[in-house]
């Protein structure tokens, strides 16, 4: 359900390729041949001499549960420039674009963020090294059948009961909580013990073998920690485990359905019971509609202080003159114009002076990515394609390195109906190195082309060749496509999809659950992800979701784009934005139902 997601740089190709020439053609002549290589010596330390040409200044706050920490360390990786904290927490260095900054306290998990090209200020919340689930070792019992398998004739799993008695092949293992032991690197390496893995990749692990050419990742395990399912282990404290069950057979898995195709690993803490046994006890109440604890997005948005004095004005005229005059102390504050903007709109119902402002934001903020980002998805939602595709062309210039530059000038493109734009665009991606049927992006962009090749293929003016025969509209059978975009990488959150059985399932976006996902998404440059639901019919899927900040003072846009009868002659695409500010607090964004035309919450 979930898609998830090198090279050497071409100096360093140059200068390998030169040395083995030289060393064949002046393997004769010593002397020519050391003037050679302290001549690519030289040209090396002249282009990394180069490469630091351009610095910026970056500051922030280094904390630990909201609190300062003091002489937390603080290094841009492979220069030798490093600094430290101060009393509160504080501290300056500079660095250029592509650089990694590593923060790091004694007895805290280690903090690595790439620099952008959007990059002045790195708040970084440490956290404590010892207390992740990550760095678990199990120390194995040399005793005989120490790790048998119990008697129980259930397993509880987040999709209900399995009867040990109805597997019909493959084995069921049960760990006690009690068997771990705080000391390790990773829960993956704390299991390997008892669990023979087949592989691991890239922090997943592999229990079953891979069935699948085109989806490798669909034999990859998941995680189900009390109910809800994860690709990745979330943060658990090792003394809050009661039980782990590795499911591996079919037979024992089928309830989770294509997601537990490569098997289940699941977590039981030690809570989980007296908390059930609590809520059985409790009058049943209404529900609040809502799904597994969330509150409406709507409810969490408050208005500013500017917008409660527009409030006051009723006369147009006088309230552009009164924005006017109070945007000049906004010019680096973009979430100002957004919400000026849709506050004309949705409560003034004035779309021209909605729009001016937009306009307004479009030049003050040509040169920020991220600001005209938020813009062009602002756009989108109201269905300007054109508008949309003008800031997205201007994206691509300022970020010609990124992949989701590409991808999403010609979704622009689809949307506004310039297939051909689109497709060109599409191949303009892969001739930038990027790829697809690969992860992350990859996913998607594979998605739209195949979307393009499979119903616009004349409109689009594609053309047969082997890189793109093998499009196919791999997921054509989903009730639901989502692909959620945000504005910036630094962007963290946890995004939450509940089924109409309650069962949850986890996509978290952070550096602390996946630092890898985040490196990587830097880079290559891109910041989306594409899921897809099933079973509709069968009641009410909510999509909720947690935000975790974005390590400075500015708030994140999400984009989520809602596709019904996905790659079908009947397709309906809706988009909507979400500003999200308020940290650590479950909001619902979407509720979907095949009974509704459109998603609500």
């Amino acid at each position: 359900m979930i898609i998830k997601a090198k090279q050497l740089p071409l100096c360093t190709i140059g200068i390998y390729t030169a040395y083995f020439i030289s060393k064949m053609i002046l393997k004769k002549h010593l002397v020519f041949k050391t003037l050679f290589l302290v001549v690519i010596m030289g040209n090396y330390a002249s282009v990394f001499g180069q490469s630091r040409s351009k610095l910026k200044e970056i500051s922030g706050y280094v904390t630990y549960n909201d609190s300062p920490i003091e002489n937390a360390n603080v290094i841009v990786k492979n220069t030798g420039v490093k600094t430290t904290t101060n009393k509160k927490g504080y501290y300056k260095i500079k660095a250029a674009e592509k650089e990694i900054i590593e923060f790091s306290s004694v007895g805290m998990k280690p903090v690595e963020i790439m620099v952008e090209d959007v990059t002045k200020r790195l708040n970084i919340a440490m956290v404590d090294e010892l207390n992740e689930l990550g760095e678990v070792v199990l120390k194995t019992n040399k005793k005989k059948n120490s790790y048998r398998e119990e008697e129980e004739s259930t397993i509880t799993t987040s999709y209900g009961k399995i009867n040990k008695k109805s597997v019909s092949y493959g084995r069921i293992k049960k760990i006690r909580g009690k068997e771990l032991t705080v000391q390790g690197t990773s829960l993956i390496e704390t299991l390997s013990g008892i669990v023979k893995y087949l592989s691991i990749e890239k922090g997943r692990v592999r229990i079953v073998p891979n069935l699948s050419i085109s989806s490798p990742e669909e034999s990859l395990a998941i995680w189900d920690i009390d109910g809800t399912v994860y690709e990745y282990p979330p943060n658990l404290a090792v003394g809050d485990i009661d039980k782990v069950t590795v499911l591996k057979s079919v037979s024992a898995t089928t309830k989770y359905g294509m997601r537990g195709s490569g098997g289940v690993i699941v977590v039981r803490t030690i809570g989980v019971k007296s908390k059930k046994q609590k809520k059985r006890k409790k009058k049943k109440g209404k529900q609040n509609g809502y799904g597994n604890g969330a509150v409406p997005y709507t409810s969490v948005e408050s208005k500013t202080p500017f917008l409660t004095t527009l409030d006051t004005i009723s006369d147009h005229e006088t309230l552009s003159k009164f924005f006017q005059g109070l945007s000049s102390n906004y010019l680096e504050t973009p979430d100002f114009y957004l919400d000026v903007s849709k506050y004309f709109k949705t409560e003034k119902n004035n779309d021209s002076i909605s729009l001016q402002v937009l306009s307004d934001a479009q030049d003050i903020f040509k040169n920020d990515p991220e600001a005209l980002k938020a813009i062009a998805y602002t756009y989108q939602e109201r269905g300007l394609h054109q508008k949309a595709v003008d800031v997205y062309t201007k994206l691509v210039e300022l970020r010609p390195s990124y992949a989701q530059s590409y991808r999403d000038l010609a979704n622009a493109y689809t949307e506004n109906k310039q297939y051909k734009k689109a497709w060109n665009m599409y191949l303009q991606y892969l001739r930038e190195g990027n790829y697809i049927l690969e992860e992350g992006i990859e996913k998607v962009v594979y998605s739209e082309m195949a979307f393009l090749y499979t119903l616009k293929k004349g409109a689009a003016g594609i053309k047969e060749n082997s890189e793109i025969k093998g499009l196919g509209l791999q997921n054509s059978k989903s009730d639901i496509r989502l692909v959620f975009e945000w504005d910036t990488s630094e962007a963290e959150f946890a995004i939450e999809f509940v089924d109409p059985q309650s069962r949850a399932f986890n996509f978290e976006h952070s550096q602390e659950k996946d630092s890898n996902r985040i490196m990587d998404e830097k880079q290559r440059g891109y910041s989306s992800n594409e899921f897809y639901l099933y079973d509709l019919t069968e009641g009410n899927w909510f999509i909720n979701i947690t935000y975790l900040g974005n390590k400075k003072d500015k708030p994140s846009y999400v984009k989520a784009s809602v596709y019904r009868n996905w790659g079908k002659i009947n397709q309906t695409k809706e988009v909507k934005l979400f500003k999200l500010k308020r940290k650590n607090y479950k909001m619902g964004l979407l509720k979907l139902n095949s009974k509704l035309p459109n998603s609500e919450y």
